[in-house]
């Protein structure tokens, strides 16, 4: 072994100095060079001759075939080359290549490495070198070659290198000697050397215990955590059983279920007999209602089902892997995966083992899973609180050419502009204005006089629609809803999120109804004189909503002044 460790040294060193001449590819190479491979810089493997006598690797040269190139005075024959990266003379890419036997026998006396070496961990090859040190820091064994650079280089100055070993995870990182104590102060593991008075962060009060006692915590701890993984375990067996058993139940409505939806139809039927006009869209609005509850309370229990199966497959992951602890022999690996998990104190850092990262995945955000949310909702007193809203005016939202009443009830539209009270809020694209209500929940009816207006819009909208243009129309977005009418058109356009539908109008209404169900999500449109529904919307309202009115349809024939009035309705 003393011809492959001078071998080894004085080729690295000859390598160095080609590195630092010019011309060093013209230069006859040293016996000591012909180790090393001229193109990956390292011991050569399976080294073959090319025909101008140079040596390399047997895979390098399949790179340099790769790059072979046909030159013009060979385009006749068509016959690529590549250059020698020593002496660059030309080789030809579909000559077959002697192995060198003797180079490779030459390599392989010097590199074998006897039993029980450790082998260099960055050579490459199937008969590596033996190493010559191992580094505790870097975890890694290196031979005379590739460990040059722990002291030539000022950056791994502070390693320590030990005598080689294969398990570095086994010596103190800063005294390279084997681990033998542990303690449970800082969850850091020991050597002898870490104990001499020099040492003094782990003296004064620190716990320090031997291996195999802190091993014994570890298990102990490793046991109790599995008792209580596994009593979670058949607890979210039997839990899963009762969901899915609420599951079967809320698929199909009992007989008891459907009496209970009668009676509640028999109440909405009597309060609703004095407004007929609304009847039939409120009792299909609480069908859809009741069996949107029953679809979104099935979709809940089944996503407490999935949460729980997740659940028990997290805790089934953390009792393997204490079940996986139990059986560690070694105490070194026992305390690194484990001490966390167990609650051994640590007042330095907290690191993230697989173990405690499996068991705080498995109980973090699982305990209120198992929590049921009842069905029961008061159904019946939504319309009545509702119903009796009386709509005023804003005339801070109003556009500047709207003129309000004084009872802030009627608006029209004026070819002068009102200036007083300017603010952000006014609508200056279109000649809007909102009402002061804000309607969240309950059923909501409100009638509007559109009488001697020629075209006109209404609706409900929330209060972020857009007031300047463009944009700003109410139906023109996502933010509101809204029916116009155009009498040169003679015709309804019923518009929402830049979605129109437009159908025509067999006489110009003169009183237009609004009926809002916020729980319902229905907004309708009525000829209040002629008692017909115009047009109903379907919408998903996240927040409270605003009426909106506009007298004058940007864009119009002609501009008229008469007034568009909020009335109350008769039946009210």
């Amino acid at each position: 072994m003393e011809l492959a460790d001078w071998l080894l040294r004085a080729s690295t060193s000859a390598a160095a100095q080609r590195r630092n001449r010019p011309g060093r590819d013209m230069e006859p190479a040293s016996l000591q060079e012909e180790l090393l491979c001229a193109v990956c810089r390292d011991v050569f493997v399976e080294p073959v001759t090319l025909p101008c006598g140079h040596n390399y690797c047997e895979a390098c040269v399949q790179q340099l075939r790769r790059s072979a190139a046909v030159p013009p005075d060979s385009a006749k024959r068509r016959r690529a080359y590549y250059p020698c990266p020593l002496c660059l003379a030309p080789c030809e890419a579909t000559i077959e290549l002697r192995k060198n036997v003797a180079l490779r026998n030459i390599v392989q006396k010097c590199s074998v490495a006897r039993p029980g070496d450790v082998p260099c961990s960055v050579c490459k090859g199937r008969q590596r070198p033996p190493a010559e040190r191992s580094c505790v820091t870097c975890g890694e064994s290196y031979c005379a070659l590739h460990v040059m650079p722990h002291s030539e280089n000022e950056f791994f100055r502070q390693h320590v290198l030990v005598r080689p070993t294969r398990d570095t995870g086994r010596l103190c990182e800063e005294h390279g000697k084997d681990l033998e104590l542990f303690c449970a102060t800082d969850g850091t593991p020991l050597c002898a050397y870490c104990m001499l008075p020099g040492e003094s962060r782990h003296l004064g009060g620190h716990d320090v215990v031997k291996l195999s006692e802190a091993a014994h915590v570890v298990k102990e701890g490793c046991l109790a955590k599995l008792e209580n993984v596994e009593e979670s375990l058949s607890e979210i067996g039997a839990c899963l059983l009762k969901l899915e058993e609420v599951a079967s139940l809320t698929e199909s409505v009992s007989s008891p279920g459907q009496e209970n939806i009668k009676k509640q139809q028999q109440g909405y039927t009597g309060f609703l007999s004095k407004i007929k006009l609304l009847l039939d869209i409120e009792e299909e609005a609480w069908r859809k209602r009741f069996s949107v509850e029953m679809v979104q309370e099935s979709r809940r229990i089944k996503y407490r089902v999935e949460k729980l199966k997740v659940f028990q497959g997290q805790l089934q992951e953390a009792g393997a892997a204490l079940e996986k602890a139990l059986v560690v022999q070694d105490p070194v690996t026992l305390l690194k995966e484990t001490m966390e998990s167990v609650g051994i104190p640590s007042t330095a850092s907290k690191r993230q083992t697989p173990l405690f990262m499996a068991l705080q995945k498995a109980f973090a955000g699982n305990s209120s899973i198992l929590c049921f949310s009842s069905l029961d909702r008061d159904r019946n007193s939504r319309i009545s609180k509702g119903l009796a809203e009386e709509i005023k005016l804003d005339p801070r939202t109003a556009h500047p050419h709207l003129k309000i009443s004084k009872d802030y009830t009627a608006v029209c539209a004026t070819r002068e502009k009102h200036t007083e009270g300017l603010n952000t809020e006014r609508f200056r694209g279109s000649y809007c204005v909102l009402g002061t209500a804000a309607f969240s929940r309950g059923v909501h009816y409100w009638e509007v006089t559109v009488r001697d207006l020629p075209s006109w819009a209404l609706g409900i909208t929330y209060r972020s629609i857009t007031r300047d243009p463009p944009g700003c129309w109410p139906g023109s977005d996502d933010k509101s809803w809204a029916l116009s009418y155009s009498g040169s058109r003679r015709q309804f356009c019923a518009q929402h999120d830049w979605l129109a539908f437009s159908f025509g109008a067999s006489r110009a209404p003169e009183r237009i109804g609004l009926f809002l169900d916020c729980d319902s999500g229905i907004l309708a449109f009525y000829d209040a004189h002629a008692l017909e529904c115009l047009y109903p919307f379907y919408c998903s309202l996240k927040l409270p909503v605003y009426p909106v009115f506009c007298p004058q349809l940007e864009g119009a024939a002609e501009f008229v002044t008469a007034e568009m009035r909020v009335e109350r309705p008769a039946f009210l």
